[in-house]
């Protein structure tokens, strides 16, 4: 959720060996829960959605359960989602990773974000998604700078679902 910051909202499917194709993607500031979830509703009419897993946010969760989007509170461990997520980056077995981001997916460029050299989308957080540095001057791997990550979390917490609650229901 976000005003000042993007609000991100990332369309995901998986395939039958459980790879993760980030499809579509709203990226988008200066605009209201309210007008967010109108957009959702547009670019997923006719689409099965398993689940719609947000960020905690009491009231924008509200908002968007009035607007017919019903959400799940994500699971927003830092360190294991990170993990999760990496996992997934790194080339399998047959040679493919089990994330992936399609060219094309985000639906309306922020050109506010833009002009002012801000991330716009998923892929143009990953080069700045950095570990924060401890006292001595060391990266602390236990946490990243919180800035310009706002799609990266929403993956995380995707990817959570993926591999934690719906593995689980699945199993």
């Amino acid at each position: 959720f976000g005003y000042t910051n993007p609000f991100v909202c990332l369309w995901g499917a998986v395939d039958g060996d459980g790879r993760m194709f980030v499809y579509r993607q709203l990226y988008m500031t200066q605009r209201t829960v309210a007008k967010h979830a109108a957009a959702i509703k547009q670019h997923s009419d006719g689409e099965y959605i398993e689940a719609t897993v947000a960020d905690h946010d009491a009231e924008d969760r509200a908002t968007l359960r009035e607007n017919g989007i019903h959400t799940l509170a994500a699971n927003k461990a830092i360190s294991v989602g990170i993990q999760k997520v990496s996992e997934r980056l790194l080339v399998a077995g047959d040679g493919k990773p089990r994330i992936y981001v399609m060219r094309g997916s985000l639906i309306e460029r922020d050109e506010n974000l833009a002009e002012a050299s801000q991330p716009v989308d998923l892929a143009s957080e990953f080069p700045g998604y950095v570990w924060a540095k401890a006292a001595d001057g060391k990266p602390n791997k236990e946490q990243p700078v919180d800035l310009n990550n706002h799609a990266l979390d929403a993956l995380r917490y995707g990817v959570m679902y993926l591999d934690g609650e719906r593995a689980r229901s699945r199993a």
